[in-house]
């Protein structure tokens, strides 16, 4: 009995783990990509505060970067990341979290705090928080590497070595059309005048197993499938209306819209000029001989597609500086 029931088990593990086997038409194993993590949540709605006005000041400077900006309501460490391909694989990663939480648990009933401060980045591509190095870190460290091994047991597949600890605050991979626009690093210029930024510290409250892909919750964070909490008092603020609940403030650059502004009025001139240029002759030819059949309209027609273009472009640059000037 005991040997069917062991034969059973090792049979359902061998056809679980197919389906996170995948190959690509040459036959050779494809990783898939990771589809959970576990993470604890950095909620202290001081910290929030912090990183929206960051935010807010980079845009200021490139707009282009609004769909690079890592979301609020989201901001997380991340301690592992696995792929899961079916219930039973999630239930069992479950099972990893307590494990692996357990065995941390009392050092962060203590009520163990982060401290986050200064702006870094990985190879100018991802901008984030760094954290203060601490006993509270270290234990962090370990508890990572705790899950990295757990996972790679659990899944048969590597994980990512070397864990850095981080608060992500804009990272380009968010939006692959960025890199089509020119924009491959984040500049130094926007925010080498805020790198010595001190955001505020959190409370280590537990940790989460988080879908990637799964529909974010009520506030604005990721899905959560399980979560194994400390035992520490809840101290922190919950007002987040103002850093949560609020779109970006951006206001317009506007060393770029008093350059819109100039070419408008360059262009304005163009037409004008234009005008003044024609006689009353010309102005005749143009309009009270269109209509006529036998007439050589070539110059007039060549001038009329000359000024609705002129006319056209500014119109558009028009509009440009309004909506730039009227955004908050």
């Amino acid at each position: 009995m005991k040997d069917s029931e062991s034969a059973n088990r090792y049979r359902r593990k061998r056809r679980s783990k197919k389906h996170l086997h995948v190959r690509d038409l040459g036959g050779k194993a494809m990783i898939p990509r990771p589809n959970y993590f576990v993470g604890i949540q950095v909620s202290n709605p001081e910290i929030h505060h912090v990183v929206k006005r960051i935010q807010e000041a980079i845009l200021r400077k490139e707009p282009a970067l609004c769909t690079a900006v890592v979301p609020v309501p989201t901001l997380h460490i991340t301690l592992a990341v696995a792929h899961l391909p079916d219930i039973e694989y999630i239930g069992r990663a479950a099972e990893v979290v307590d494990k692996c939480g357990s065995i941390h648990r009392e050092f962060f009933n203590k009520s163990a705090s982060l401290h986050f401060s200064g702006l870094k980045t990985f190879s100018n591509e991802v901008l984030f928080a760094g954290i203060q190095e601490s006993e509270v870190l270290e234990e962090v460290q370990m508890m990572a590497n705790d899950l990295e091994i757990s996972f790679q047991e659990l899944t048969g597949l590597p994980t990512k070595k070397g864990f850095k600890p981080h608060l992500t605050i804009l990272k380009l991979s968010k939006d692959f059309k960025l890199r089509r626009k020119g924009m491959s690093k984040i500049s130094s210029t926007l925010y080498s005048d805020m790198s010595d930024t001190v955001f505020g510290c959190q409370i280590v409250r537990g940790i989460q197993l988080l879908s990637m892909n799964k529909p974010k919750d009520g506030n604005g964070y990721y899905y959560c499938s399980h979560q194994l909490a400390f035992d520490v008092p809840h101290s922190e603020a919950d007002d987040h209306s103002e850093c949560c609940r609020k779109p970006l403030s951006v206001k317009p650059n506007l060393e770029k819209v008093s350059q819109l502004q100039c070419i408008m009025k360059h262009e304005k001139d163009v037409i004008k000029r234009k005008f003044h240029s024609l006689s009353l002759a010309s102005l005749s030819s143009v309009f009270g001989k269109a209509n006529e059949p036998s007439c050589k309209t070539d110059d007039s027609d060549s001038l009329l597609k000359t000024l609705l273009v002129v006319s056209f472009a500014t119109v558009a640059i028009i509009a440009a500086v309004q909506g730039m000037s009227s955004s908050k």
